[in-house]
């Protein structure tokens, strides 16, 4: 797995080893990106779920500042860390180490930029984005990108957010949606 774009292309990310985590293949990360390239560049961007790190790498590595990174598993948030420390980003990302629904309850901050990508058999996944959607987190225009499993289907709105557009690749859809 490589950074795709920006300042860090070409630099390896560590990968995870193990069966419960999926990490977003180079060709959905490209496409994202090339879809939100304009609105990147010095965009505050938060990756909900994140895994291995890699979406929230990417988008530094394309110039938004600041990133947040939220990650509930252990072991998903020390691969992150060694990511992020192998690369000097450790004062480039701020790092929640929590549940998704505990980072927005919480949160102060606001985001031009949101990508959630949480376990294909997320349960509670419709309850998390009602509560993104009706918080003070994303601004005004801001970008939702959901990464899930393309049978799944999600409404028209989520609190103050408008669904824009849906994407297929393979077994994998991204939806969009857009703050009113």
């Amino acid at each position: 797995m490589r950074i795709i774009a920006g300042t860090l292309k070409g630099r390896k990310l560590f990968q995870p080893q193990g069966v419960n985590l999926r990490p977003t293949a180079d060709k959905i990360r490209e496409a994202v990106f090339n879809i939100l390239a304009p609105n990147v560049p010095g965009a505050a961007f938060l990756d909900l779920y994140a895994g291995s790190g890699s979406i929230g790498i990417e988008a530094v590595s394309r110039g938004a500042k600041p990133v947040v990174l939220v990650e509930q598993e252990k072991q998903n948030v020390l691969l992150i860390r060694k990511n992020m420390t192998s690369l000097a980003l450790t004062e480039k990302i701020t790092l929640f180490h929590g549940s998704v629904l505990d980072f927005l309850k919480t949160n102060q901050a606001t985001f031009d930029l949101v990508y959630v990508d949480p376990p294909y058999e997320d349960n509670d996944l419709l309850e998390r984005l009602q509560t993104l959607g009706s918080f003070d987190t994303i601004r005004p225009e801001g970008i939702v990108v959901i990464e899930h499993f393309h049978k799944q289907e999600f409404p028209q709105d989520f609190g103050t957010l408008a669904l824009s557009r849906q994407i297929r690749y393979g077994g994998t859809a991204l939806t969009f949606y857009v703050k009113k």
